[in-house]
Protein backbone atom coordinates (compact mmCIF):
# COMPACT_ATOMS: atom_id res chain seq x y z
CA UNK A 1 0.00 0.00 0.00
CA UNK A 2 2.91 2.34 0.78
CA UNK A 3 4.58 1.78 -2.60
CA UNK A 4 1.29 1.83 -4.52
CA UNK A 5 0.22 5.10 -2.85
CA UNK A 6 3.54 6.72 -3.79
CA UNK A 7 3.17 5.63 -7.42
CA UNK A 8 -0.40 6.83 -7.85
CA UNK A 9 0.16 10.14 -6.05
CA UNK A 10 3.21 11.16 -8.09
CA UNK A 11 2.05 10.44 -11.65
CA UNK A 12 0.42 12.99 -13.95
CA UNK A 13 -3.37 13.16 -13.77
CA UNK A 14 -3.58 12.06 -17.41
CA UNK A 15 -1.38 8.99 -16.91
CA UNK A 16 -3.19 5.66 -16.91
CA UNK A 17 -1.46 3.31 -14.49
CA UNK A 18 -1.87 -0.45 -14.87
CA UNK A 19 -0.78 -2.48 -11.85
CA UNK A 20 -0.17 -6.23 -12.14
CA UNK A 21 0.03 -7.91 -8.74
CA UNK A 22 1.36 -11.42 -8.28
CA UNK A 23 -0.56 -12.74 -5.28
CA UNK A 24 1.04 -15.44 -3.12
CA UNK A 25 -0.87 -15.50 0.17
CA UNK A 26 -2.22 -13.26 2.90
CA UNK A 27 -4.17 -11.12 0.43
CA UNK A 28 -7.93 -11.19 0.94
CA UNK A 29 -11.01 -9.24 -0.11
CA UNK A 30 -10.43 -6.69 2.67
CA UNK A 31 -6.99 -5.88 1.24
CA UNK A 32 -8.47 -5.59 -2.24
CA UNK A 33 -11.16 -3.22 -0.95
CA UNK A 34 -8.44 -1.00 0.56
CA UNK A 35 -6.68 -0.86 -2.80
CA UNK A 36 -9.79 0.29 -4.65
CA UNK A 37 -10.62 2.79 -1.91
CA UNK A 38 -7.14 4.25 -2.29
CA UNK A 39 -7.53 4.34 -6.07
CA UNK A 40 -10.77 6.31 -5.82
CA UNK A 41 -9.05 8.79 -3.51
CA UNK A 42 -6.00 9.40 -5.71
CA UNK A 43 -6.34 8.36 -9.36
CA UNK A 44 -9.45 6.80 -10.90
CA UNK A 45 -7.53 6.07 -14.10
CA UNK A 46 -5.61 3.36 -12.23
CA UNK A 47 -6.28 -0.26 -13.22
CA UNK A 48 -5.60 -3.19 -10.88
CA UNK A 49 -4.98 -6.71 -12.14
CA UNK A 50 -4.46 -9.60 -9.71
CA UNK A 51 -2.77 -12.90 -10.59
CA UNK A 52 -2.86 -15.73 -8.05
CA UNK A 53 0.37 -17.75 -8.09
CA UNK A 54 -0.34 -20.12 -5.19
CA UNK A 55 0.25 -23.25 -7.25
CA UNK A 56 3.80 -22.09 -7.92
CA UNK A 57 4.93 -21.76 -4.30
CA UNK A 58 6.30 -25.28 -3.74
CA UNK A 59 7.92 -25.45 -7.14
CA UNK A 60 9.72 -22.16 -6.63
CA UNK A 61 10.93 -22.53 -3.03
CA UNK A 62 14.30 -23.75 -4.27
CA UNK A 63 14.99 -20.31 -5.72
CA UNK A 64 14.42 -18.26 -2.62
CA UNK A 65 13.72 -18.86 1.10
CA UNK A 66 10.48 -16.89 0.72
CA UNK A 67 9.27 -19.21 -1.98
CA UNK A 68 7.73 -17.73 -5.08
CA UNK A 69 7.78 -14.09 -3.99
CA UNK A 70 10.90 -13.15 -5.95
CA UNK A 71 10.89 -15.66 -8.84
CA UNK A 72 7.23 -14.76 -9.31
CA UNK A 73 8.50 -11.48 -10.73
CA UNK A 74 9.41 -13.36 -13.87
CA UNK A 75 6.52 -15.79 -13.93
CA UNK A 76 3.95 -13.01 -13.81
CA UNK A 77 5.19 -11.18 -16.95
CA UNK A 78 4.83 -14.41 -18.92
CA UNK A 79 1.13 -14.46 -17.99
CA UNK A 80 0.42 -10.96 -19.31
CA UNK A 81 -1.29 -10.33 -22.69
CA UNK A 82 1.05 -9.93 -25.64
CA UNK A 83 0.03 -6.29 -26.12
CA UNK A 84 1.96 -5.49 -22.93
CA UNK A 85 5.56 -5.38 -24.13
CA UNK A 86 7.23 -3.66 -21.17
CA UNK A 87 6.81 -3.70 -17.41
CA UNK A 88 8.29 -1.75 -14.52
CA UNK A 89 8.87 -4.19 -11.66
CA UNK A 90 9.12 -2.68 -8.19
CA UNK A 91 9.51 -4.39 -4.85
CA UNK A 92 6.50 -3.54 -2.71
CA UNK A 93 7.09 -2.02 0.69
CA UNK A 94 10.73 -0.90 0.56
CA UNK A 95 10.43 1.35 -2.48
CA UNK A 96 9.05 4.89 -2.75
CA UNK A 97 8.29 6.76 -5.97
CA UNK A 98 8.78 10.54 -5.93
CA UNK A 99 8.23 11.70 -9.52
CA UNK A 100 6.46 10.76 -12.73
CA UNK A 101 7.63 7.48 -14.32
CA UNK A 102 6.28 7.98 -17.85
CA UNK A 103 9.62 8.66 -19.57
CA UNK A 104 11.21 5.81 -17.62
CA UNK A 105 8.55 3.43 -18.93
CA UNK A 106 8.90 4.82 -22.47
CA UNK A 107 12.69 4.46 -22.51
CA UNK A 108 13.95 2.71 -25.65
CA UNK A 109 14.39 -0.99 -24.81
CA UNK A 110 15.02 -2.27 -28.33
CA UNK A 111 18.53 -3.50 -27.47
CA UNK A 112 17.86 -4.78 -23.96
CA UNK A 113 15.94 -7.40 -22.06
CA UNK A 114 16.24 -5.45 -18.84
CA UNK A 115 17.41 -2.12 -17.41
CA UNK A 116 17.89 -1.89 -13.67
CA UNK A 117 19.63 -0.47 -10.64
CA UNK A 118 23.23 -1.46 -9.85
CA UNK A 119 23.93 -3.90 -7.03
CA UNK A 120 27.60 -3.19 -6.56
CA UNK A 121 28.30 -5.45 -3.55
CA UNK A 122 28.13 -8.63 -5.64
CA UNK A 123 29.61 -7.27 -8.86
CA UNK A 124 33.25 -8.18 -8.12
CA UNK A 125 32.25 -11.79 -7.40
CA UNK A 126 30.28 -12.03 -10.64
CA UNK A 127 33.16 -10.51 -12.59
CA UNK A 128 35.65 -13.09 -11.34
CA UNK A 129 33.45 -16.19 -11.42
CA UNK A 130 31.04 -15.60 -14.32
CA UNK A 131 32.78 -12.87 -16.34
CA UNK A 132 29.79 -10.58 -15.87
CA UNK A 133 30.50 -6.85 -15.86
CA UNK A 134 27.00 -5.77 -14.83
CA UNK A 135 24.87 -6.87 -11.88
CA UNK A 136 21.42 -5.39 -11.37
CA UNK A 137 19.05 -5.46 -8.43
CA UNK A 138 15.83 -7.10 -9.63
CA UNK A 139 13.74 -5.16 -7.10
CA UNK A 140 13.57 -2.14 -9.40
CA UNK A 141 13.82 -2.88 -13.11
CA UNK A 142 12.33 -2.08 -16.51
CA UNK A 143 11.61 -5.38 -18.23
CA UNK A 144 11.29 -6.05 -21.96
CA UNK A 145 8.64 -8.77 -21.76
CA UNK A 146 8.45 -9.19 -25.53
CA UNK A 147 12.15 -10.09 -25.74
CA UNK A 148 11.99 -12.42 -22.72
CA UNK A 149 9.06 -14.31 -24.23
CA UNK A 150 10.87 -14.64 -27.57
CA UNK A 151 13.87 -16.15 -25.78
CA UNK A 152 11.84 -18.51 -23.55
CA UNK A 153 13.43 -16.89 -20.54
CA UNK A 154 10.99 -18.21 -17.95
CA UNK A 155 11.52 -21.83 -19.07
CA UNK A 156 15.30 -21.41 -18.88
CA UNK A 157 14.97 -19.79 -15.47
CA UNK A 158 12.84 -22.45 -13.78
CA UNK A 159 14.69 -25.37 -15.39
CA UNK A 160 18.08 -24.14 -14.19
CA UNK A 161 18.88 -25.89 -10.93
CA UNK A 162 22.32 -24.40 -10.45
CA UNK A 163 22.06 -21.56 -7.94
CA UNK A 164 25.19 -19.55 -7.03
CA UNK A 165 25.86 -19.24 -3.32
CA UNK A 166 26.10 -15.47 -3.35
CA UNK A 167 23.43 -12.86 -2.70
CA UNK A 168 19.81 -13.73 -3.40
CA UNK A 169 19.82 -16.94 -5.50
CA UNK A 170 16.94 -15.84 -7.74
CA UNK A 171 18.63 -12.49 -8.41
CA UNK A 172 22.04 -13.99 -9.15
CA UNK A 173 20.53 -16.57 -11.48
CA UNK A 174 18.67 -13.83 -13.35
CA UNK A 175 21.93 -11.91 -13.82
CA UNK A 176 23.74 -15.03 -15.05
CA UNK A 177 21.03 -15.95 -17.57
CA UNK A 178 20.73 -12.45 -19.02
CA UNK A 179 23.86 -11.74 -21.13
CA UNK A 180 25.74 -8.53 -20.38
CA UNK A 181 24.91 -7.11 -23.80
CA UNK A 182 21.18 -7.61 -23.12
CA UNK A 183 21.06 -5.67 -19.85
CA UNK A 184 22.21 -2.31 -18.62
CA UNK A 185 21.83 0.10 -15.74
CA UNK A 186 19.07 2.67 -15.84
CA UNK A 187 20.29 6.07 -17.08
CA UNK A 188 21.39 8.18 -14.15
CA UNK A 189 18.81 10.85 -14.95
CA UNK A 190 16.23 8.54 -13.37
CA UNK A 191 18.17 8.54 -10.10
CA UNK A 192 17.17 4.99 -9.30
CA UNK A 193 20.05 3.60 -7.30
CA UNK A 194 19.25 1.21 -4.51
CA UNK A 195 21.97 1.60 -1.87
CA UNK A 196 21.79 5.25 -0.87
CA UNK A 197 20.35 6.77 2.28
CA UNK A 198 20.07 10.53 1.56
CA UNK A 199 22.84 11.18 4.08
CA UNK A 200 25.74 12.41 1.93
CA UNK A 201 28.42 11.62 4.52
CA UNK A 202 27.08 8.08 4.94
CA UNK A 203 26.68 7.64 1.20
CA UNK A 204 30.22 8.77 0.47
CA UNK A 205 31.52 6.05 2.79
CA UNK A 206 29.38 3.52 0.89
CA UNK A 207 30.77 4.74 -2.41
CA UNK A 208 34.29 4.28 -1.08
CA UNK A 209 33.53 0.89 0.51
CA UNK A 210 31.94 -0.45 -2.66
CA UNK A 211 34.73 0.87 -4.85
CA UNK A 212 32.36 3.06 -6.87
CA UNK A 213 34.93 5.84 -7.22
CA UNK A 214 37.21 3.45 -9.14
CA UNK A 215 34.20 2.20 -11.05
CA UNK A 216 33.18 5.76 -11.93
CA UNK A 217 36.61 6.39 -13.47
CA UNK A 218 36.74 3.07 -15.32
CA UNK A 219 35.92 2.25 -18.91
CA UNK A 220 32.85 0.39 -17.67
CA UNK A 221 31.10 3.57 -16.53
CA UNK A 222 31.69 5.11 -19.96
CA UNK A 223 29.61 2.35 -21.53
CA UNK A 224 26.54 3.36 -19.54
CA UNK A 225 23.76 5.46 -21.04
CA UNK A 226 24.03 9.06 -19.88
CA UNK A 227 26.73 8.20 -17.35
CA UNK A 228 27.78 10.80 -14.75
CA UNK A 229 30.97 12.69 -15.51
CA UNK A 230 31.95 13.20 -11.87
CA UNK A 231 31.17 12.06 -8.35
CA UNK A 232 29.38 15.37 -7.74
CA UNK A 233 27.11 14.79 -10.73
CA UNK A 234 26.40 11.26 -9.54
CA UNK A 235 25.42 12.45 -6.05
CA UNK A 236 23.30 15.35 -7.31
CA UNK A 237 21.27 12.94 -9.44
CA UNK A 238 20.98 10.43 -6.62
CA UNK A 239 19.35 13.10 -4.47
CA UNK A 240 16.77 13.98 -7.11
CA UNK A 241 15.41 10.48 -7.72
CA UNK A 242 12.36 9.16 -9.51
CA UNK A 243 12.28 6.40 -6.92
CA UNK A 244 14.25 5.19 -3.94
CA UNK A 245 14.71 1.46 -3.30
CA UNK A 246 15.71 -0.36 -0.10
CA UNK A 247 14.97 2.57 2.18
CA UNK A 248 13.35 0.53 4.98
CA UNK A 249 16.46 -0.52 6.91
CA UNK A 250 18.13 2.86 6.58
CA UNK A 251 14.98 4.61 7.76
CA UNK A 252 14.37 2.16 10.60
CA UNK A 253 17.91 2.40 11.98
CA UNK A 254 18.18 6.16 11.79
CA UNK A 255 20.36 6.61 8.73
CA UNK A 256 19.42 9.24 6.18
CA UNK A 257 18.00 12.73 6.24
CA UNK A 258 14.46 13.69 7.16
CA UNK A 259 13.14 14.25 3.62
CA UNK A 260 12.62 10.53 2.95
CA UNK A 261 11.09 10.01 6.37
CA UNK A 262 8.63 12.85 5.81
CA UNK A 263 7.66 11.57 2.37
CA UNK A 264 7.26 8.03 3.64
CA UNK A 265 5.04 9.25 6.49
CA UNK A 266 2.94 11.18 3.98
CA UNK A 267 2.40 8.11 1.79
CA UNK A 268 1.68 5.89 4.80
CA UNK A 269 -0.99 8.33 5.96
CA UNK A 270 -2.37 8.65 2.42
CA UNK A 271 -2.61 4.87 2.12
CA UNK A 272 -4.50 4.66 5.43
CA UNK A 273 -2.06 2.17 6.97
CA UNK A 274 -0.56 4.26 9.79
CA UNK A 275 -2.17 2.18 12.56
CA UNK A 276 -1.09 -1.06 10.90
CA UNK A 277 2.50 0.17 10.54
CA UNK A 278 2.67 1.37 14.15
CA UNK A 279 1.32 -1.94 15.41
CA UNK A 280 3.89 -4.00 13.51
CA UNK A 281 6.92 -1.77 14.11
CA UNK A 282 6.71 0.30 17.26
CA UNK A 283 8.45 3.63 16.89
CA UNK A 284 8.80 3.12 13.10
CA UNK A 285 6.50 6.00 12.23
CA UNK A 286 7.68 8.46 14.88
Amino acid sequence: MLTVASIMATQKNTTKIRFHFGIINGFNSENMYKMYKLRNKINNLTEFNFYYLKDSVKRMQIFHPKGVACPGKFELPMLLPDDIEKLIIFDAGDLLVFRDLTDLYNYNMSEYWVLGTPESMILSYMQSKYNRSKYINIGSILLNIKKLKQNNFWKKYVSNRYLPLIGAPDQSLFNILVPDNKKNYLPFKFGGWSVFSSDKKFDLSIIEDYGLINWLNSNLSNSLPEHPKSLNELLSQLYNPRFFHQFIGKWEYGQGLSIYRLLAKYFITLAGIKDEICKKKKGYYS
